[in-house]
């Protein structure tokens, strides 16, 4: 019986690390937009539209490389609510809490 103990600690520990191991080796640099304004706001990502991001919810730009990247937030007249520039490193995300509109 206690021979059986050692094998199965190894299997646990293998399923564990690679379920985990997607996370641990993420390589991609993510954009995350945390809108906690009551206004719509447009998100632009070097020059592009990327997407809408409601008021109080949340959105995500899955890999928008590594680098310097310029991330824009207009409202919903076209106005310039906030501008940034923001330098990544491969697989480093950034969260963008936006407060105001």
């Amino acid at each position: 019986v206690m021979r059986g103990v050692p094998l199965l600690a190894v299997v646990l520990a293998v399923s564990v690390l690679s379920g985990c191991s997607e996370d641990l080796f993420d390589a991609e640099s993510d954009l995350v937009i945390m809108n906690e304004s009551v206004c719509n706001l447009t998100i632009f990502v070097d020059g592009r539209e990327a997407f809408v991001v409601r008021g109080g919810s949340d959105r995500t730009l899955d890999d928008i490389g590594p680098g310097r990247h310029v991330i824009e937030a207009l409202d919903e007249h076209g106005n310039l609510v906030e501008r940034r520039t923001i330098d990544l490193a491969s697989g480093e995300d950034y969260y963008w809490f936006i407060y105001d509109c």
